[in-house]
C-alpha cells in the first residue's frame, strides 16, 4: 500500500508541475492573496473570528467537525472514529443544527449518522466558514440552534494554488492541491486531495478497535484495518461576460472506503459523495435591485455500511450491509435591496429530498429489509425577509420566514403501523427575530435578541423501519420549535478585547428518543418539552508585540420540562459541561506558534435514563508552530503531549441502523500525536 501511495504523490505532483508551466504561459502570476478561513456568528451576537488559512494548516485534523471545536470554546466534538466526527453548538447538534455547503443543504446517508455533514467537506475547498448561533437567521430553512454554512474557494484571474502534505502518528498522510487562473471573462479552479490513516491509540494504549460495543467486536481482519481512506477531485468554472454578472458552475466528488466507526456495528464499506452547483449573480439592477442572485444544486450520497469486520457474538447470525442514497435537490432566489432607510434581503428557496435504504444479507444476498428507509420524500418550500436598519448609535434588525414542508413515506410502514397509520404529514411554519445592538461607546456596546426557528422531523425519526425487534420511526412527531433569548456586551481596543454573552432557549415539542413501553415494543422518537441555558466569555490581550494570550469559557445546561415514558432524567441528554480554553500566541510574518491548554469539566448532568453515561473531566496540552520562507510553510506540532486517558463527549443516540440500544460506546480520543506539514504555494 505504501509503493502505491508513493505513486499517488508522485502522480500529484507531475500533474501540479504541468499546470505550474502551463498557467506560467498563460498568465502572468500577479500578487498571491491567502484565502480566509472565517468564523463568524450572526451580527446580533456581535461575535467575529478569524482565522488564516495558515492557521488551518498547522491543525493535525482530517475533518471540519475538529476544526470547530478546536476553535471555538462553544463547540464539542462527538467522537465517531478517526473520521467523520459529529459537532454540537452550545447543545445543539445532529439535526438542529443545519450544516450547508455554498448555502446549500448538505445531509449524510446514514440512519445511525456515522458520515456526519461536515465529514463529506474536503477542508482544501473552504474559504471561510460561517456559524450562526441561535434562530437569527430566516435566510435558512431548519436551523433550530444555528447553522454551519461552509463557503468553498472560487476560481480567481491570478494563477496561483499551493501543494499540500501532512504525516503524524499513526500512519496519517495526506496530499493535496489546488489551482486556479483564467482572465477576464473565464476562470477556472481544480483540485485533489488523498488520505488515509491507520487505528490511533488512546492514552492507555487501546487501539480505535477496541471501543466497539460488545456485541459487534472486530474481528481478526477489523482489528488491523486502516481507520479511513479517501479520495476527493473537485473543480469549478467561472463565467464574467460583463463586469456586473457572474456564473458559477462548480462539482465535488468524494470517494472513501473502509471507514471505521466502532461507537455502532457497523462500519462504512464504501461512501461516495457528488456535489454539483450553478449560481448567477448580478449586481446594480437600479431601482429594482442591488445583488440578485439564483442558485441550483444537487447534493447526492451514496452510503453503504457493513459488519464483515465484525465478529458475530449476538443475533443476527449472518453478515449484512446496507444501501442507503440520499439525494437533495434545491435552489434559492434572493435578492438585496437598500431602500435608504433599511436594507432589504428576501427571497424563496426550496429542496426536494429523497432518502431510500435497504438492508442485505451476505450470506445470500437477499434483502432483509425492504424498507429500512422507506423511499421517504420530503419537500420544502420557504418565503423570506429580513430588515437591517443602521442609526447613530444603535442597531435594529428584524427578519420573518414562512415555510410550507411536506413528507410522504412511499413504501408500508411494516413497524410503525402498529401505533400509527400515517405515512404523509403536512406543516405551515413560521419563525422570525428581533435583534438589537447598543453603542456606549465606539468600543462597547451591548447586544441581544429574540428569536423563533422550526425544525421538521428527520426521515429516520418519522419513517425509520428497523427489523424487530429494534426500532421504529413516529410519523406523528411534531415539528420543534426554538424560542431564545440572547443578551452580551463587548468591548474591543488595541490591545486587548473582552466579550460575554448569555441565552436562553425553550424548546416546545422537542424530539427524543424513547425506549421500550413493553417487552414486546420498539423503541422510537416522541415529542417532549425542555430547555438549555447557558453562557461564554472570551477575553484576549496583547501582551507585547506579537505575543498574545487569549482565555474563554463556555457553560450550557440543559433541563426536561417533560419525559418520555420511563424516563425520570431530568437531564437532557448530549449538552456538555463546562469547557475553558487558555492559550498563548505568537505570530509574526515568518514564525508562529500556539500552546493551548483545553479543560473540560466532569461531565455529570447527563440522562442515564437515555443511556448517556458520566464521564471524568479532561485537561489537554496542545502545541504547534511553524514558519514561512519565500513559497513555502512548514508546520509541525503535538496535540496531547500529556498522552491523556480522556473522552471529551458522549451521544446517548441509538444505532438504529446496526440494532444496538441504549448505552452507546464511548470512543476515547488519540493519545500524543505528532504531526508536520509541508506547503508550497505558487
Amino acid at each position: 500500500m505504501k509503493f502505491f501511495y508513493t505513486i499517488r504523490l508522485l502522480s500529484l505532483l507531475v500533474f501540479c508541475l504541468f499546470f505550474i508551466l502551463a498557467g506560467r504561459a498563460l498568465t502572468y502570476a500577479g500578487a498571491i492573496t491567502l484565502d480566509t478561513i472565517v468564523i463568524t456568528a450572526s451580527k446580533d451576537e456581535g461575535d467575529e473570528k478569524n482565522i488564516e488559512s495558515e492557521t488551518l494548516k498547522t491543525h493535525k485534523v482530517v475533518d471540519l467537525a475538529e476544526i470547530l471545536s478546536n476553535e471555538m470554546v462553544e463547540a464539542t466534538m462527538i467522537r465517531k472514529g478517526g473520521y467523520g466526527n459529529e459537532v454540537s453548538l452550545r447543545g445543539f447538534g445532529k439535526s438542529d443544527l443545519r450544516v450547508l455547503v455554498d448555502s446549500g443543504l448538505l445531509e449524510g446517508a446514514c440512519g445511525s449518522r456515522k458520515d456526519p455533514s461536515l465529514s463529506h467537506i474536503n477542508m482544501l475547498t473552504v474559504n471561510k466558514i460561517e456559524v450562526r448561533q441561535g434562530p437569527f437567521d430566516v435566510t435558512k430553512a431548519g436551523a433550530l440552534g444555528g447553522s454551519i454554512n461552509v463557503i468553498t474557494k472560487k476560481p480567481q484571474k491570478e494563477f496561483l494554488g499551493e501543494i499540500l502534505a501532512k504525516a503524524g502518528s499513526y500512519d496519517f498522510l495526506s496530499s493535496g492541491f489546488y489551482t486556479t487562473g483564467g482572465n477576464e471573462k473565464v476562470q477556472g479552479l481544480i483540485g485533489y486531495n488523498y488520505s488515509e490513516s491507520d487505528q490511533y491509540k488512546d492514552g492507555d494504549g487501546n487501539k480505535l478497535y477496541r471501543f466497539a460495543p460488545g456485541g459487534r467486536p472486530y474481528n481478526a481482519v477489523g482489528m488491523d484495518m486502516k481507520a479511513f481512506e479517501k479520495e476527493d477531485l473537485w473543480g469549478k468554472l467561472q463565467l464574467t461576460p460583463t463586469e456586473n454578472q457572474t456564473m458559477l458552475f462548480s462539482y465535488a466528488y468524494g470517494d472513501a472506503k473502509d471507514i471505521m466507526t466502532p461507537r455502532v456495528g457497523m462500519d462504512i464499506d464504501s461512501e461516495k459523495t457528488y456535489m454539483g452547483r450553478a449560481d448567477y449573480t448580478i449586481t446594480g439592477l437600479g431601482n429594482l435591485s442591488d445583488k440578485f442572485k439564483l442558485s441550483f444544486y444537487q447534493n447526492r450520497v451514496e452510503h453503504n455500511p457493513s459488519d464483515k469486520y465484525r465478529e458475530l457474538v449476538s443475533a443476527p447470525s449472518f453478515h449484512r450491509h446496507n444501501e442507503v442514497k440520499s439525494t437533495i435537490t434545491g435552489g434559492k432566489i434572493e435578492n438585496e435591496k437598500s431602500a435608504g432607510f433599511a436594507l432589504f434581503t428576501y427571497g424563496a428557496d426550496a429542496y426536494k429530498r429523497n432518502w431510500k435504504g435497504d438492508m442485505y444479507r451476505d450470506d445470500t444476498s437477499v434483502i432483509m429489509d425492504d424498507e429500512l428507509i422507506p423511499d421517504v420524500d420530503s419537500y420544502d418550500c420557504g418565503l423570506y425577509i429580513k430588515a437591517d436598519k443602521d442609526f447613530d448609535n444603535s442597531t435594529i434588525g428584524i427578519g420573518f420566514r414562512y415555510d410550507h414542508f411536506e413528507t410522504k413515506a412511499n413504501e408500508n410502514l411494516k413497524q410503525s403501523i402498529a401505533v400509527t397509520s400515517t405515512n404523509k404529514n403536512k406543516d405551515d411554519l413560521l419563525s422570525g427575530y428581533l435583534s438589537a445592538e447598543y453603542y456606549v461607546t465606539d468600543n462597547a456596546h451591548f447586544f441581544g435578541g429574540i428569536g423563533r426557528s422550526i425544525r421538521t422531523p428527520t426521515s429516520v425519526e418519522s419513517y425509520l423501519q428497523s427489523p424487530s425487534p429494534y426500532f421504529h420511526g413516529n410519523p406523528d412527531l411534531d415539528p420543534t420549535k426554538n424560542t431564545e433569548i440572547d443578551l452580551g456586551f463587548q468591548l474591543a481596543s488595541q490591545k486587548c478585547s473582552f466579550r460575554a454573552k448569555a441565552f436562553y432557549s425553550d424548546l416546545n415539542d422537542y424530539i427524543y428518543q424513547q425506549g421500550k413501553q413493553t417487552a414486546d415494543s420498539h423503541e422510537t422518537w416522541t415529542n417532549i418539552d425542555a430547555h438549555i441555558y447557558g453562557a461564554d466569555v472570551k477575553m484576549a490581550v496583547d501582551i507585547i508585540s506579537d505575543l498574545s494570550i487569549e482565555a474563554a469559557a463556555a457553560w450550557q445546561r440543559g433541563r426536561k420540562d417533560s419525559s418520555p415514558e420511563n424516563n425520570n432524567d431530568n437531564d437532557l441528554a448530549e449538552v456538555p459541561p463546562l469547557k475553558t480554553k487558555l492559550a498563548l500566541q505568537y505570530d509574526t510574518p515568518e514564525f508562529f506558534g500556539t500552546l493551548e491548554w483545553i479543560h473540560s469539566e466532569d461531565a455529570d448532568n447527563v440522562d442515564t435514563d437515555a443511556g448517556e453515561k458520566a464521564l471524568s473531566g479532561w485537561d489537554v496540552v496542545n502545541f504547534r508552530a511553524g514558519c514561512n520562507y519565500k513559497m513555502l510553510t512548514l508546520n509541525v506540532g503535538v496535540e496531547n503531549i500529556l498522552d491523556k486517558h480522556y473522552a471529551v463527549a458522549n451521544s446517548y443516540e441509538w444505532d438504529v441502523v446496526s440494532g444496538s440500544g441504549a448505552n452507546p460506546a464511548i470512543v476515547y480520543e488519540p493519545g500524543r500525536f505528532f504531526y508536520a506539514s509541508i506547503c508550497f504555494k505558487f
